[in-house]
């Protein structure tokens, strides 16, 4: 007999022992999953109730006896309570969680997470103040936490404090990656809204290049005429880039000074700037750029001569003349796009 064969039924034993050692395990956590299903049910229940009853309670007495059902849950189990009905509150019911959560000791447990060496605890613990208030002294420091996520659920906090050092600080980490909470922190500065203004026309002031790209990008969702300035200056910045942002946003203002700045972007030397000043006189409807524009159907990149045509069609009949003009055009990249414009005119029933 070989060695193999010997140790055949070794194997075959331990094999066995291994899936009903499984088995046990699993059928043992099935049961106890039952069993503080069984448990827990009644109280989570209770729980449910004597919070919505407190929410809606004016006496503070019964509040306080209705608060007993929510103590006797885990601490685990009042977290995952209150953080269920936080989203669906605001006004005076969310005041009343907020007090709730800050007596259950709930938020002093979160802001003492917020400074634990795991990630996934700090992210927990901010998410928790997100929802239901706090955090005002250990969250602004997660803005540079090591951990993306993390730093991008201290920026969500940061929508519902609009105070001028959140707004700042926000401002100051624009320039991270896309993937380290830049898209989160864009939302947030856009939520503040009229907070935002202020700061964020004297951070466009103050930087360009790369920096300033971001809060242009913010910038164009405000579209308040106190950015008029900084980004007028910005249309000179040396990045193609923040040009482009800046022709965007004068677009979305308007004025005179704009509709100028605009037109000598029509000759910048970046496709990207000839395109975005082109569609933000589209957008403004300035029907004398029509000749300029029509200029702009010969440009060597397709992306400015497609808006450059699209803009003359927004203008209606005065920039239809010129895209009908252009049909005839010696240049057959202007005639080119001149057809297809008025073809799509005619295709969705526009006037001609």
């Amino acid at each position: 007999m070989s060695i193999s064969e010997r140790l055949l039924p070794q194997f075959l034993i331990i094999e066995i022992v291994a899936l009903v050692v499984i088995l046990i395990i699993i059928f043992g956590h099935a049961l106890w999953l039952r069993w503080r299903t069984r448990h827990d049910d009644p109280r989570l229940a209770s729980a449910r109730a004597a919070l919505a009853a407190i929410l809606n309670e004016p006496d503070p007495t019964r509040c306080t006896a209705l608060r007993r059902d929510i103590e006797r849950l885990s601490t685990s189990q009042q977290v995952e309570l209150v953080a269920a009905l936080a989203s669906s509150l605001d006004g005076g019911q969310r005041v009343t969680l907020t007090t709730l959560a800050l007596d259950l000791g709930l938020i002093a447990r979160a802001e003492r997470h917020c400074q634990s060496r795991f990630w996934w605890r700090r992210l927990h613990a901010c998410r928790l103040l997100t929802l239901v208030g706090g955090g005002e002294t250990v969250v602004p420091s997660l803005f540079n936490d090591s951990h993306p996520d993390v730093r991008a659920q201290a920026a969500t906090w940061a929508a519902e404090h609009p105070e001028p050092a959140i707004v700042a600080a926000l401002l100051n980490r624009l320039a991270m990656p896309a993937d380290g909470g830049r898209f989160a922190i864009e939302d947030s500065l856009l939520r503040l809204g009229r907070a935002t203004i202020e700061p964020l026309a004297a951070y466009l002031t103050t930087h360009s290049g790369r920096e300033a790209g971001a809060a242009l990008e913010v910038a164009i969702g405000l579209a308040d005429p106190r950015l008029l300035r900084p980004a007028l200056t910005l249309c000179r910045d040396p990045e193609p880039h923040v040009r482009a942002l800046a022709a965007m946003l004068i677009g979305a203002l308007g004025g005179d000074e704009t509709v100028q700045e605009l037109l000598d972007l029509l000759g910048d030397p970046a496709d990207d700037v000839r395109a975005a000043a082109a569609e933000a006189l589209g957008r403004l409807g300035y029907w004398p750029a029509a000749a300029s524009l029509a200029l702009r159907l010969r440009d060597r990149a397709w992306q400015v001569r497609r808006a450059a045509g699209l803009a003359l069609r927004d203008f209606g009949a005065p920039g239809l003349l010129f895209l009908r003009r252009a049909l005839t055009d010696e240049d057959p990249f202007a005639a080119d796009m001149a057809r297809q414009l008025l073809d799509l005119s005619a295709l969705v029933g526009e006037p001609m």
